[in-house]
């Protein structure tokens, strides 16, 4: 079960890859759901598998994991069935717009860095959090052209822009999670754009390798590395600590035990789901039946209408309701997606709501890039920083609709600014941050 449910998620994949790259209407985040959703759920699996019994846990891991694969491979139908009803057409030729991309990574950099007194503020706070996410797609729509031309020198300020963010976390936080979410959904664009089948298989390869590597080197330092963070250290002693994970760097290896272990206490997200779904099995808790569903709903009331509103984010009071679990205060879970559809409404509730969010993610993926590829770059904008606020496949429903809530009003607020301020001081005969088309290489 566990090697077919593998099996299964690798071709939700690479069918996703086939849809997408068929027409190229996307900035990639589709793509890059998909490979958050399986980086936590397959790992785990995998490690399960190659440890033949000697990790605990096969039976609950081989079930969530199962649940997973079905999740993905419904996915890949929603985002179908979104390319199909919508029709884009084929975006072939790629434009670079340095205005608009510095645009996007400066005022992303200045909210993220610059406004973090006002994240306190209900309300505000979450538009900032989200909004400072519109740094990704300066780099993004960078990257992507750069790439494409084979410009090297002029991708490198990109890539190291890139790194500026995963490099914070860990330096201020400790957290290798949020940096890497940040660049899978920055580079997910290229398995898109990218002309060679042959080079976006091997790339993912390659990446899959090269991810796992540096996670079971951040894991084997990582109680070091935030025991410096956590406390009142100085820069050079964090940066130290964060280098930690370099002293003894190691390749990933599926015979190492230790390394086995890693991906299955953090990349494990389907020891919930199975232990969930045997309680479900045995009577003794019983299925939601969409209350979850209905608080996603009412989260998208404002808390600073609702001052008092009950329902908030977050996942372990769920876990741990449906798992009967103690969970650790002082670690973070989600719930995901995967396990939220399941004790909401079984097997046919992952279907359908993987299909329902399929649809959506590339209803906004698809208008995102249909728009930047007019020019129109204002509604870029409404459509990619909602889009970008969805992709937490193991955050809860309340997260995720409350968080497009948040992105959108963010997304307004850019929008405003652009156009009313930023494109008036270009020059006249001139679209702001628009500059020579790529052309399409000779096939």
């Amino acid at each position: 079960m566990l090697a077919l449910s593998l099996v299964a998620c690798a071709v939700a994949f690479y069918a996703l890859l086939w849809v997408v790259r068929t027409r190229q209407a996307s900035l990639g985040l589709t793509v890059a759901y998909m490979l958050l959703l399986l980086l936590n759920h397959a790992p785990g699996a995998y490690a399960h598998l190659v440890a033949r019994g000697t990790l605990l846990g096969d039976d609950v891991t081989s079930i969530g994991v199962g649940f997973a694969a079905l999740g993905a491979l419904s996915f890949v139908v929603g985002v179908a069935i979104a390319h199909v009803v919508i029709r884009p057409a084929p975006v072939r030729d790629f434009v670079d717009r340095p205005r608009f991309e510095v645009f996007c990574l400066l005022g992303g950099w200045l909210l993220i860095y610059g406004l973090t007194p006002l994240r306190s503020i209900p309300s505000l706070g979450a538009a900032i959090e989200k909004g400072g996410d519109i740094w990704i797609l300066g780099v993004l729509l960078a990257l992507r052209f750069n790439v494409r031309q084979n410009a090297w020198r002029r991708a490198v300020p990109w890539v190291l822009a890139l790194g500026v963010f995963p490099v914070m976390m860990l330096l201020l936080g400790g957290f290798l999670s949020y940096g890497a979410t940040a660049i899978i959904i920055a580079c997910s664009v290229l398995a898109v754009s990218t002309q060679s089948n042959g080079r976006v298989i091997v790339g993912s390869i390659i990446a899959v390798f090269v991810g796992m590597t540096l996670f079971v080197n951040y894991y084997s330092n990582r109680d070091a590395m935030r025991t410096v963070v956590w406390s009142q250290s100085t820069i050079s002693q964090r940066i130290d600590a964060n280098m930690g994970m370099f002293t003894n760097f190691r390749l990933f290896n599926q015979a190492d035990p230790a390394q086995l272990d890693a991906l299955d206490q953090r990349l494990n997200q389907n020891v919930f789901i199975g232990i969930a779904q045997k309680r479900l099995d045995g009577g003794q808790v019983h299925y939601l039946g969409g209350r979850s569903v209905s608080d996603a709903i009412l989260s998208l009331v404002p808390r600073v209408i609702w001052p008092n509103k009950p329902i908030s984010g977050g996942s372990p009071a769920l876990i741990a309701e449906m798992t009967g679990l103690r969970l650790n205060q002082d670690t973070s879970f989600g719930v995901g997606q995967v396990m939220e559809f399941q004790i909401n409404f079984g097997p046919v509730g992952v279907v359908i709501g993987f299909i329902l969010l399929g649809w959506l993610i590339a209803y906004f993926d698809i208008k995102a890039a249909l728009a930047e590829s007019r020019g129109d770059l204002s509604r870029t904008l409404l459509f990619f920083l909602p889009g970008v606020a969805l992709l937490q496949p193991i955050g809860s429903l309340v997260e995720l609709s409350g968080g497009a809530a948040s992105a959108l009003i963010a997304a307004l607020a850019w929008r405003w600014l652009w156009v009313h301020v930023i494109s008036r001081t270009t020059r006249p005969g001139r679209l702001p941050g628009v500059r020579r088309p790529l052309r399409q290489a000779a096939r």
